[in-house]
């Protein structure tokens, strides 16, 4: 059975919820990709025929210099249920700053924590100089405090690892984690993989990870 957790995931990380009743008599949820086989995989999990759009890259000017952006894939959803369910589990308007961990299935969370590290988290892969072995670093952020810290303690709950400071930078807190303590997390995350919908280009340094990394290490 697929789980809809890595699709709340998702919406945690690059997701959005509209109230537009007074003039449309609706609600709409938002969620965007860089990659549209994701937005996809979204679809079928929630078994849905609705349509994917596409932003054409975006050319903008910072301090002078052209830059291009990337494109993008975005997925509207008019659902009125799948609203009011989402606002019920903290996905509220402009939640960035202030939303909170929801109480998700034990047996579900490495789905949700999935889409979240889909949409707000990175692995790093770097090998220092006078090592052999590379330096792996796993991070999650978010505009909320709370959320990360309570993030913290479920993968400390679950996987027994040691909590970490969170670090804010000037756009939204860091929690990050090195070495052995990524490679639990990945193989936490990645766990019955076709349970839930995944961002292939990131599973993809990871299983390049695991084929050719001592683990024993």
């Amino acid at each position: 059975m697929v789980s809809t957790n890595g699709v709340l995931g998702l919406i945690f990380a690059d997701g959005a919820v509209e109230d537009v009743r007074q003039s449309s008599r609706t609600c709409y949820v938002h969620l965007s990709s860089k990659d549209k086989s994701l937005l996809k995989q979204v679809l079928a999990v929630l078994s849905s025929n609705h349509s994917l759009y596409r932003r054409e890259p975006r050319v903008f000017s910072i301090k002078g210099r052209i830059c291009y952006g990337s494109e993008i894939f975005y997925l509207r959803i008019g659902n009125k249920v799948m609203f009011q369910d989402l606002l019920e589990k903290g996905v509220k308007p402009r939640k960035s700053l202030t939303m909170k961990l929801p109480n998700i299935p034990e047996g579900h969370f490495s789905f949700f924590l999935r889409g979240y590290f889909d949409g707000d988290g990175c692995v790093n892969v770097y090998v220092p100089k006078r090592r052999s072995q590379p330096n792996i670093q796993v991070i999650f952020t978010s505009g909320s405090l709370e959320f990360l810290k309570s993030l913290m303690e479920k993968l400390n709950y679950f996987l027994g690892i040691s909590r970490k400071k969170i670090f804010k930078n000037c756009r939204a807190f860091r929690l990050s984690y090195k070495n052995n303590d990524s490679l639990k997390i990945l193989a936490f995350i990645y766990k019955d993989l076709s349970k839930a919908p995944y961002l292939k280009s990131k599973y993809a340094v990871y299983k390049d990870l695991i084929e050719h990394l001592d683990v024993s290490r």
